[in-house]
């Protein structure tokens, strides 16, 4: 554990990146590609409280970006200006949406999670009256709803989205899918009672450093305990993989990097940490676990 916390104190994430995000802020033809883009394809009036939902790349270079998750997880990129849309065979899974840096300034990847949420509004007052504050919206999206970009009690960033009744089916995700998102702070009891309150959770599942956020007896996200050292606090997405140390072979080829290799994980071996070219966190996982397959 305390080697996963020194690979996260030397992490440097330009969250500032965030402030271009959906209406959120972005010019007028992106707006429109970002609004022409629902979350799934197939109607499906459900809403799903607390279950992530959609996840945006906020990246300086869409190409580097989108051909590096090409060849590693076989992603499908549709380019449309400053707007990728991605898919996982056939599945919308994902957009890429282009951010210039200021002048003078490096600007990494970021990975932008949304949840979902019955009222929009509603949850956005909850945001500052809870110790969060409202970065750009709240905003309808057209086809992708109603959303609000903001940044919780301890500054990791995420978007409440209500997409009118039409959240993805929840299904177990396949190789490829993503399969998990957490959150790391540093304040876990601050983040619980933030998300309890703005996004409804009402139960959480407590082991070692980790918690799990419940909603309606279902699990939708986790909480990584890091150290006070530790200078981000954000959300990270996890994608479901077969082999962990298969994917990080090919991570540096790619020109990613390995932060965290799978025997080097709290995992003990299902888990990897790596950033995509332009800078972008995110984990690997196996799933099942490699002991619960074998029975252990």
């Amino acid at each position: 554990m305390r080697s996963f916390m020194r690979f996260i104190i030397t992490i440097s994430i330009s969250i500032l990146a965030l402030s271009g995000c959906a209406n959120l802020g972005i010019q007028t033809s992106t707006k429109a590609q970002v609004s022409l883009t629902p979350v799934t394809e197939h109607s499906t009036g459900k809403s799903h409280p607390g279950k992530f939902i959609w996840h945006d790349l906020v990246t300086p270079d869409p190409v580097a970006a989108g051909g590096f998750y090409k060849a590693l997880f076989g992603w499908k990129v549709d380019y449309q200006d400053d707007y990728a849309v991605v898919r996982n065979g056939d599945k919308l899974i994902a957009g890429i949406l282009k951010v210039k840096p200021k002048e003078g300034r490096e600007k990494k990847g970021v990975w932008l999670p949304s949840v979902s949420v019955t009222d929009v509004d509603a949850a956005a007052k909850l945001v500052t009256t809870n110790g969060g504050s409202i970065l750009k919206g709240p905003a309808d999206m057209g086809q992708r709803g109603r959303a609000v970009l903001i940044s919780d009690s301890q500054h990791a960033d995420l978007v409440l989205l209500d997409t009118r009744n039409n959240d993805p089916e929840d299904s177990p995700a396949a190789i490829g899918d993503w399969l998990w998102d957490e959150v790391w702070t540093d304040n876990p009891e601050a983040t619980e009672a933030f998300y309890a309150e703005v996004v409804g959770y009402d139960q959480m599942v407590s082991s070692n450093q980790y918690d799990v956020f419940m909603h309606s007896e279902k699990m939708r996200a986790g909480l990584r305990h890091v150290d006070s050292e530790t200078k981000n606090r954000l959300w990270v997405p996890v994608v479901r993989v077969a082999d962990p140390e298969l994917i990080i072979q090919r991570v540096a080829e790619l020109g990613g990097h390995v932060l965290l290799r799978p025997n080097e994980a709290p995992s003990t071996g299902d888990t990897a940490l790596i950033a995509d070219p332009t800078g972008a966190l995110l984990l690997v996982q196996r799933w099942p676990s490699q002991t619960t397959v074998e029975g252990k």
